[in-house]
């Protein structure tokens, strides 16, 4: 399997009266064929605050196209709320060379 990132764009649960939009790029993968899964991380804002989430994705999931991971977890805590989040990355696989900085994806 070559490297790949994959995108995923939903939102978070309600808490606190309010949801963020959790949106980024998957790390590379760790594991090989469909026994894969990515690392991914970013940060999120809302109204002056913030949320950090990192975590694993699931393994894949085969698609009619090629697959998806599965996207679960809370953000970090922060004025005393947070979101649970539940998603799946895209099934747009975007193939990269070995190379590539991590920072060229971000």
């Amino acid at each position: 399997m070559k490297l790949h990132i994959h995108e995923y764009n939903f939102d978070s649960k309600i808490a606190n009266g309010h949801n963020h939009r959790i949106l980024g790029y998957t790390e590379g993968i760790i594991g090989f064929n469909m026994f894969h899964f990515h690392y991914y991380w970013g940060i999120c804002s809302y109204t002056g605050h913030t949320h950090y989430f990192s975590g694993f994705t699931g393994l894949a999931a085969k698609t009619e196209n090629g697959h998806i991971h599965r996207i679960e977890g809370s953000l970090e805590p922060n004025i005393q709320h947070e979101h649970k989040l539940t998603g799946f990355t895209s099934e747009e696989v975007n193939y990269i060379p070995k190379r590539i900085s991590r920072t060229a994806l971000i």
